[in-house]
């Protein structure tokens, strides 16, 4: 029997109740707090769908999820009614053609993040909302991808189950609190609110003491105030500015 294997389900069962809310629980919340009946819906960088999913009820459901990536992928996406293939900087959408827009682990790979939150403006309409999740450059998981060559991320998450066509390389140019709140200032966005939490420690299922290093420091962290720097999620949400 190896020593090391991946146990992430395993792990969290042990260490945490069923109502413990993941990072993607706690956007889909966001999300579905948001969306109205009858929304034009952008989900901006959506790949395959294979990560997150999101549902609505027929109630509640967008009129239109459109999704975009650079990869073919979109088109195997479940979660969207019409896929683009296209850079995040150079959207195939007239102005204003969206109620709300959604990104989830895409401002971390952006090299130009200025044009890509001026063209998430663009394509919004005037109070339209921009929802964004993604990794704080400070965690101790970001900080160690940094320092790593791009071939290891491609070894471990394909031993951690991720298909390898989700793996993209990363830059954290978007990725602290600060430099999210200017990039949605600088591109016409009122912030509405920028969450910073911990989540279970997924990247250190492979042993229970890795894993139970890991859920102190999630506890740790999110009950100290001091410390929600070293969260590993940012969550944001702004809204487009009103035209003058």
């Amino acid at each position: 029997m190896p020593i090391f294997r991946w146990r992430k389900q395993e792990l969290r069962d042990r260490f945490y109740t069923p109502s413990f809310r993941g990072m993607y629980d706690r956007f889909a919340d966001v999300i579905h707090d948001r969306v109205r009946a009858g929304d034009a819906m952008l989900d901006a960088g959506c790949g395959s769908g294979r990560v997150f999913q999101y549902r609505f009820d027929d109630a509640q459901r967008p009129r239109l999820i459109a999704g975009v990536d650079v990869t073919s992928e979109p088109k195997a996406n479940a979660n969207i009614d019409a896929a683009a293939r296209a850079d995040l900087a150079a959207l195939p959408f007239a102005d204003a053609s969206f109620d709300i827009a959604i990104s989830s682990h895409v401002a971390e790979h952006l090299t130009q993040p200025e044009r890509v939150f001026a063209e998430l403006a663009r394509v919004l309409r005037p109070g339209g909302l921009l929802l964004l999740l993604t990794p704080n450059r400070w965690h101790y998981v970001t900080v160690g991808a940094a320092l790593l060559p791009h071939r290891f991320h491609l070894r471990f998450n394909r031993w951690r189950g991720v298909d390898a066509r989700d793996i993209f390389p990363t830059v954290y140019r978007a990725n602290t609190a600060r430099r999210l709140r200017a990039l949605y200032e600088g591109a016409g966005f009122a912030v509405e609110r920028i969450d910073q939490f911990e989540t279970e420690p997924e990247y250190l299922a492979f042993s229970t003491p890795s894993y139970a290093l890991g859920v102190a420091y999630e506890r740790a962290v999110n009950r100290i105030e001091l410390l929600r720097g070293l969260r590993v999620n940012l969550l944001a949400v702004g809204r487009k500015l009103e035209d003058p």
